[in-house]
């Protein structure tokens, strides 16, 4: 949720250069947009393969518990990388 958070601070941020016609204000608001969006996704998709290993060792192990924290960890990454 941070990285939501940091991303839409630095809409705001572009938008008001925009409205002001400070080009700094807008190239340092789209950075800061474009580095928390970049990493919102990177942690989800890490978050989405860490949960695809876990599903699959508690498949071949036969955990069910395992197995089921894997798949709500690829939900949660999901989640996370969408936004």
């Amino acid at each position: 949720m941070g990285n939501r958070i940091v991303e839409l601070q630095g809409q705001i941020k572009q938008g008001l250069g925009t409205l002001t016609s400070n080009e700094e204000l807008e190239r340092d608001g789209a950075a800061q947009t474009e580095q928390a969006r970049s990493k919102r996704e990177t942690d989800g998709a890490i978050d989405q393969a860490a949960g695809t290993v876990e599903e699959k060792v508690g498949d071949v192990t036969g955990d069910t518990e395992t197995e089921l924290k894997g798949k709500a960890r690829q939900v949660e990454g999901n989640i996370e990388r969408t936004g």
